[in-house]
């Protein structure tokens, strides 16, 4: 098996001895890295991306701390930035179509198209209608009609905002 000799001031491998077990080589560094100093170096069974020492034990950075430590902003989610040293999240409006992410300005934006506005107030227009027939076979029947009702409601509210970004066509 390989074993990982780091430097803990840098966190960079230094040394890959081999060795059968890891309890063999903890018994006796220096018979595998004559230089092995414990206040120098650490080692490990893992070799590690992207280390960080944490108590004095060796481990692999995590998403934040690769963002906030090592300045690596494309792990940014959508939604996401950094602000006094803190990842801030913001929640996508619900009422947005195709939810974008504006990195620039960070805030949520429509990115939906025309054609793809279109064509969902077209589906809306259809879903409305279907709502309204089975609506009426609820009512005929006696059957209580409130979800299909909030449905429909549901159904105007997203087509009227469509409408608005889209223009009225």
């Amino acid at each position: 098996m390989i074993i990982y000799i780091y430097d803990i001031k840098t966190l960079t491998v230094v040394a890959r001895p081999i060795v059968n077990s890891y309890r063999e080589f903890k018994a006796e560094p220096i018979r595998y890295y004559p230089e092995w100093n414990v206040d120098y170096h650490i080692s490990t069974e893992i070799e590690f991306q992207n280390p960080i020492l944490d108590s004095g034990v060796i481990r692999e950075k995590t998403r934040e701390e690769l963002i906030l430590l090592d300045n690596k902003t494309e792990l940014l989610h959508d939604g996401e930035y950094i602000e006094n040293n803190k990842i801030i999240r913001v929640e996508a409006p619900s009422y947005l179509f195709k939810k974008l992410w504006n990195k620039d300005i960070n805030v949520w934006e429509e990115g939906a198209t025309q054609e793809e506005i279109n064509l969902e107030v077209n589906r809306l227009i259809d879903e409305f209608t279907i709502l309204g027939e089975q609506k009426e076979r609820w009512i005929k029947y006696g059957f209580d009609v409130l979800d299909i009702e909030n449905k429909m409601a549901e159904n105007i509210i997203q087509r009227n905002y469509l409408l608005i970004i889209g223009g009225e066509n």
